[in-house]
Formats: C-alpha cells, structure tokens, sequence
C-alpha cells in the first residue's frame, strides 16, 4: 500500500467509487503555492471563494515536467484539511510550506538544467471586453521546480545563470494580457458572427 502521500492527490478523498465532483461554473483566479521537498501544490480558488482545486507539479525529476491536476472540487474546508493531511504526510522531510500567492502560471520553461515555472504575482485590470475582465502582469517570479537538494548540481552553471537572466529581461509588464474567462487571442468579430 502506497504511502498518503504517493497516492494520486484524488485519492486522499474520495475512493475509486465515488463520482468526482462537478466542475466549478467560475474560474480560478487566485492561487497559492504550497511545497514540500517532493512537491509543489497550487491551490487555486475562484472569486467567490466556493471552489478549490488542486495542481500536484513533481520536484524530484529535473529533467521531466510532471503535473497532475487533481479532478475534485474542494470547498475551502476540504481543502484545508487536505493540505493539513499533506503537512502531516511530510513531516519527516520538513512538512508542508507556503511560498506564494499568485494569480496564474505564465508557462514552465527548461534552459540547460531543471524546470522553472513562471508565475504572476501582481496582475492589474486593464478593461473588460464583452464583461470579462482583462489583466495585465505588474510582477512576475521564477521559481526552479527541483528541490534545493536535486537542483545545486544543476541550476548553476554559467550558462543556465545566462539564460535565466535573458529570460529575467524579457519585460512581461508590457503588452502580455491574459484573462481567466475570455480567451484574449480570439478575434471580436468571430464572438459576434
């Protein structure tokens, strides 16, 4: 039998029998990174703070990117007490931390080395195209995804300090938008065809 904490993230509440919960009406807008030293956890949530979902991204394989989006819908209390049962699980390897708060992940990059994850951090409300707001990034991070111990003999050769720092230059404030419910590459004209 697997460990609570080597089981998919599905599993730590609801057996093999039970219908996963119904996908949420709203979108996930705010989001907070949890890691342990095998895991990051996103943990996102929708403006009215109803529905709570979970994102599982490995931090034990520097070379491949695995992420498993949990299929359940939490309310806050299981959520909660989800990520309590994470810390508990953990303990022995330091437990369960906060990182950050976010509001959505730009993308995963990989240069030489490990993974990174790009993640908004400040975002600001530009406009609205047809009642969907629309965002602008005011401040991005990056985050390596191994632990410290799998990526100290990685993450820093001179190269990938290089293009860690071209990508630092690339100026995500200026004309990067995004929005949760509006798909922001989509022309007007075909939403109104």
């Amino acid at each position: 039998m697997a460990s609570e904490n080597e089981r998919p993230l599905h599993s730590l509440t609801t057996t093999e029998d039970e219908p996963s919960s119904p996908a949420p009406l709203g979108y996930m807008q705010k989001f907070r990174l949890y890691e342990t030293r095998s895991n990051f956890y996103m943990i996102g949530r929708d403006k009215s703070r109803t529905y709570w979902r979970v994102l599982k991204i490995d931090r034990l394989e520097p070379s491949e990117l695995n992420i498993l989006e949990d299929s359940t819908t939490y309310t806050e209390n299981e959520c909660s007490d989800l990520l309590r049962r994470i810390h508990e699980g953990n303990r022995s390897t330091g437990g369960l931390k906060f990182v950050t708060t976010c509001y959505g992940i730009v993308g995963f990059i990989k240069f030489l080395g490990p993974y990174y994850m790009l993640l908004i951090t400040k975002r600001r409300q530009i406009g609205a195209i047809c009642g969907h707001a629309i965002y602008a990034i005011s401040k991005s991070e990056m985050i390596p995804l191994p632990n410290s111990t799998v990526q100290a003999n990685m993450a820093c050769s001179k190269n990938e300090n290089r293009y860690k720092k071209l990508l630092c230059m690339v100026d995500l404030t200026k004309d990067f938008f995004f929005s949760y419910s509006y798909h922001v590459m989509r022309s007007l004209t075909k939403d109104h065809v």
